[in-house]
């Protein structure tokens, strides 16, 4: 697993490089919050359970077709999107609003990046 005081540090500067980021959080593999940075008063705990949740079930229908685990995706949302990387310990999760759009491969980029750490 990343060290947390590397996460914390490259995080930040993620935050700095992509400014429509509005957060971005690590977690372990159940979803424990190692690391959560957001400019607006969210439940880092229940974001990175949900993104633990569909991690799993996204991991198990990958192995279920022979394709393998997750490795990244966006979703798209009514009002933003996320982005979940998965490696073998941690999830990384950013997320942005509407105006984040072209910015999401610049954000995924360096979460896979950072995941690799």
């Amino acid at each position: 697993m990343a060290d947390k005081k590397v996460l914390e540090q490259k995080m930040a500067e993620l935050m700095d490089i992509v400014p429509e980021c509005e957060g971005l959080i690590a977690a372990d593999m159940d979803g424990k919050v190692l690391v959560g940075q957001t400019l607006l008063e969210m439940d880092h705990g229940t974001i990175a359970k949900f993104c633990a949740g569909i991690l799993k079930e996204t991991n198990n229908f990958g192995k279920g077709v022979g394709k393998g685990s997750l490795k990244a995706t966006t979703i798209e949302l009514e009002k933003g999107y996320a982005i979940l990387v998965g490696s073998d310990t941690i999830i990384l999760i950013a997320l942005a609003g509407l105006d984040g759009k072209s910015s999401l491969s610049l954000l995924k980029r360096h979460l896979i990046s950072i995941s690799k750490t």
